[in-house]
């Protein structure tokens, strides 16, 4: 049974080397300055000149960034699902707001309010596998796929600790991340309808 379904509406010896280098945060080109020479030079070291080449590489860099933090708040995002309502009330708001936009934000806020007041709280946590179905290519929404586990995971009724739902092993879902001016937020999670998926996949 799948856990947020029951609960939640959810939803390239050269080139290959300055590849990693770029990757990595090193960027020789802003460092190399010309030799100061005093009288004959010898060795004399010009600065490089920019290139499509290097233009690309800056773009796979952005883009392996952008990734990185996406994928760091779809993560955090996901694990609030299943906490936030163990958080105290009064910082609910804020913990929602550091992850989500409206319209996720909105609906999760609701989500909280009906589920405390039914008794009702999340157990365990939900393992991600994160793939990209298409590039961000420095646009301000980001979409990716996530084969989630949520076998050890679900809501219980807070009285008893009695296991309402249990997840399954692999639950589809499809991520609306939008940039905003604090980072990424979700927008918008979808449960794939009628798909399967396998985790790391």
């Amino acid at each position: 049974m799948n856990t947020r379904t029951a609960t939640h509406t959810l939803t390239a010896l050269g080139a290959a080397a300055a590849l990693t280098a770029i990757l990595t945060g090193c960027d020789r080109s802003a460092t190399a300055q010309p030799t100061e020479t005093i009288g004959t030079c010898t060795e004399c070291t010009a600065a490089p000149t920019p290139t499509a080449t290097s233009t690309t590489l800056d773009g796979a860099a952005k883009e392996k960034t952008d990734r990185v933090a996406a994928e760091a708040i779809w993560r955090k995002f996901v694990s609030l699902i299943g906490t936030v309502e163990s958080l105290p009330a009064g910082e609910v708001d804020a913990a929602v707001s550091s992850v989500a936009v409206d319209p996720t934000a909105s609906r999760m806020r609701a989500e909280n309010a009906q589920f405390r007041a039914e008794g009702r709280a999340g157990y365990g946590q939900a393992i991600s596998f994160i793939t990209w179905p298409q590039p961000i290519g420095g646009q301000d929404t980001a979409v990716l796929n996530d084969c989630q586990d949520e076998s050890q995971a679900g809501f219980l009724d807070v009285k008893t600790g009695n296991k309402l739902t249990v997840g399954t092993v692999n639950t589809p879902y499809r991520g609306t991340l939008q940039r905003t001016a604090d980072g990424w937020r979700v927008a918008k999670e979808e449960l794939v309808q009628g798909a399967t998926c396998t985790p790391g996949k």
